[in-house]
């Protein structure tokens, strides 16, 4: 088997953990904001403070890392490609929590997922292009 569809199948399965952790309604923000509080001891609104910059960072976090996958997993026109791949499925993963009950949808999370596969994408352009020294 080729190392791209090893990185194919990842891409698969983060996407599907992506899908899995967005369809439990104990990933609403309330949920998270209530662990936040009870675990760091904090009072509601440092915690829900915390909770949306936690959550922003997953976001980011979680689809610059699926867009690294699928940038992986081609050959040619990789760095389009694996942000475009990356955006639409952050829309059609938004499109799926509104049907998830207590969970919305929301465009600006799109936007966030977009900027993650953005950011993790430019990294790897930036450190691809780094002269390699062999020690």
């Amino acid at each position: 088997m080729r190392r791209r569809h090893i990185w194919m199948i990842a891409a698969i399965a983060w996407a599907a953990a992506i899908f899995i952790a967005t369809h439990s309604p104990s990933s609403t923000g309330g949920n998270t904001q209530f662990l936040i509080e009870k675990l760091l001891l904090l009072s509601p609104d440092q915690a829900a403070l915390v909770n949306v910059v936690f959550r922003k960072l997953v976001h980011l976090g979680a689809f610059g890392l699926l867009a690294v996958l699928i940038f992986n997993s081609f050959e040619k026109r990789k760095f389009l490609l694996a942000w475009f791949i990356t955006t639409v499925y952050a829309a059609t993963d938004e499109i799926h929590q509104s049907f998830v009950p207590d969970r919305t949808a929301s465009a600006l999370d799109v936007g966030l997922d977009s900027l993650g596969a953005l950011i993790a994408l430019g990294l790897i352009r930036v450190l691809n292009q780094r002269p390699y020294k062999k020690p």
